[in-house]
């Protein structure tokens, strides 16, 4: 192979690099998770509410917004009566005020949960 061809197959294969790798850290919950009662909890808008809980990281979302989270300083999380249980389907975030549908589950990176989290504040 000439020198030409090997370095327009390594610029090819590091151009992937970056997409493969985001990919793999945004990925959706798949399964349900116990998240610990002293997780932290933070807001980006009405849209998103971000969990931390140990290493995990995740991005919640509403499919739209949710007002209850917007105006409630306390959050529960409860799947079919469970509280502190996160599924893909079936949770709901409940303030003192109202609640929201979880539509979304994601997990993301430290570094993202950081970056919304300073977003949202």
């Amino acid at each position: 192979m000439s020198e030409f061809k090997c370095a327009i197959a390594f610029v090819m294969l590091c151009a992937s690099m970056p997409s493969a790798y985001a990919d793999s850290r945004n990925q959706p919950l798949s399964d349900c998770v116990d998240i610990a009662p002293q997780r932290q909890v933070a807001r980006y808008g009405s849209q998103y509410l971000l969990v931390k809980d140990g290493d995990a990281h995740y991005r919640i979302g509403f499919g739209g917004s949710c007002s209850a989270i917007s105006m409630s300083t306390q959050v529960q999380i409860r799947t079919d009566r469970q509280d502190n249980r996160l599924c893909p389907s079936g949770t709901r975030i409940i303030t003192r005020g109202d609640s929201c549908t979880v539509r979304t589950v994601v997990l993301i990176s430290e570094d993202e949960y950081a970056k919304y989290a300073r977003r949202g504040r």
